[in-house]
C-alpha cells in the first residue's frame, strides 16, 4: 500500500488546525520517511491549535508516543482519542515542562522545535532536549527567518541569534581539524553566557551533522564513533602522476598547529568581540560626552568671573583705592628683599 506523502495528509485533513509552510512539507517527507516504519517518540515543542499532532499521528502509524507542548494555558481544552497522543501545556524549557516530557518518553527520536521562534527558546530549547534525542534521531529547529528580525532577538548580524548559533555548530562538527589546544563548546561559550545555558561538552561529540533548509536547521545524531573523519581509505596501487600519493595523503591524517594563526587561536569570535568593543566604544563616548559638558559648564563659570572682574576694574572704589594696593604691593617687595 502507497504511503501518503505529509502533503497529502495536510490536504486530507479535517479538525483541529495545524499550518506548515510548504517547504516544510516535502523537506520533512524525505528527512522523516526513514522513521515511518520504526516506533519514534517525536516531541513537537508548540501545537497551537493542536492539529499537528493528529497529523504526525497519521504519519507514523506506529509511532510509540506523540508528545506536544505549549505554553497557552488554553491547550488544556485540546483533547485527542489516540492514546499514543500527549499533552504538557506549560513552557518548555522550564523544569517542570520538561519533567513532564521526559515522564512520556527519556529520548525521542524526531524534535521538532515550532515554539516562540525567539533566538532565546530556540538556543534553551535545543541545550536543554538535544541530550535527550537517541543517536539516529533528528532535531529541527523551524521559522528560523525570525532570527532575522530585531523583535525576536535577532538580525542579520548578531551573534546571539539562533542562526548564528546554528552556524557555530558547524564548526563543532569539524573539530578535530581547528589545531588550537580548545573544546567544542568554545566558540558557543558567549552565547551559552549570554543566555544562561549549561551544555555538557560531551553532547557535541554527538552531533553528525547540520543542513539548513529555507528557515529550517537539521541536526542529526549519531554516535561519536561515526562523527569523525575516520581513516583514509585507498584503492588501487598505480602512482604514475603523483608517485608518493599515498604517502603524502597519510600526513594529511593530523591536524596542523595553528596555535599561531590569529584566526583560530582567539578567546572569542570576532562578531562577539566586535559587540564587546562597540559597548565599550559607546560607554567611553558616553564619559567623553559628560566630561564635555563638565568643561563647557567650567568655561561658562571663567568666562562670568572675568566679566565680574571687569566690571569690577571699572568701578569708583577700585580707580580709588589704586593707590593703596600700589603701596601695598611696593612694601611687600621690600619687605622680601629685606630692606627693614
Amino acid at each position: 500500500m502507497t504511503k501518503k506523502s505529509l502533503k497529502q495528509i495536510y490536504q486530507d485533513h479535517q479538525g483541529k488546525v495545524s499550518d506548515k509552510w510548504s517547504i516544510y512539507l516535502s523537506t520533512y517527507d524525505n528527512l522523516l520517511n526513514p522513521y515511518r516504519d520504526g516506533a519514534p517518540n517525536l516531541l513537537e515543542i508548540g501545537v497551537q491549535n493542536g492539529g499537528s499532532l493528529d497529523i504526525w499521528a497519521q504519519f507514523f502509524p506506529k509511532a510509540q508516543n506523540i508528545v506536544g507542548c505549549d505554553v497557552n494555558p488554553d491547550c488544556a481544552k485540546l483533547s485527542y482519542d489516540d492514546p499514543r497522543i500527549a499533552l504538557v501545556v506549560g513552557d518548555a524549557n522550564t523544569d517542570k515542562s520538561q519533567g513532564e516530557i521526559l515522564a512520556i518518553s527519556k529520548t525521542f527520536d524526531v524534535i521538532i522545535d515550532d515554539g516562540s521562534h525567539h533566538s532565546s527558546d530556540i538556543i534553551r530549547s535545543f541545550a536543554k532536549y538535544w541530550p535527550h534525542v537517541a543517536d539516529g534521531g533528528v532535531y529541527i529547529a523551524e521559522d528560523l527567518h525570525c532570527s532575522y528580525w530585531k523583535s525576536y532577538g535577532g538580525g542579520l548580524f548578531d551573534p546571539y541569534s539562533s542562526l548564528s548559533f546554528f552556524k557555530r555548530l558547524t564548526d563543532v562538527i569539524n573539530f578535530e581539524h581547528w589545531g588550537v589546544g580548545s573544546q567544542r563548546g568554545n566558540p558557543l561559550s558567549g552565547i551559552f553566557l549570554n543566555y544562561g545555558i549549561q551544555f555538557e561538552e560531551g553532547e557535541f561529540e554527538h552531533i553528525h551533522s547540520l543542513e539548513f533548509i529555507n528557515s529550517i536547521c537539521v541536526i542529526k545524531k549519531k554516535k561519536p564513533s561515526e562523527n569523525i573523519l575516520g581513516t583514509r581509505i585507498f584503492a588501487g596501487t598505480v602512482t604514475n602522476i603523483v608517485p608518493d600519493h599515498i604517502e603524502r595523503c597519510l600526513t594529511l591524517n593530523s591536524a596542523a598547529d595553528e596555535s599561531s594563526n590569529e584566526w583560530s587561536n582567539m578567546t572569542s569570535p570576532p562578531d562577539e568581540l566586535y559587540n564587546y568593543l562597540r559597548g565599550e566604544l559607546i560607554e567611553k563616548a558616553k564619559q567623553l560626552s559628560d566630561q564635555s559638558v563638565k568643561l563647557f559648564e567650567r568655561e561658562q563659570q571663567i568666562n562670568q568671573l572675568t566679566r565680574q572682574i571687569d566690571a569690577l576694574y571699572q568701578t569708583n572704589s577700585w580707580r580709588i583705592t589704586s593707590p593703596l594696593r600700589f603701596i601695598s604691593t611696593q612694601a611687600k617687595r621690600l619687605f622680601s628683599a629685606g630692606s627693614f
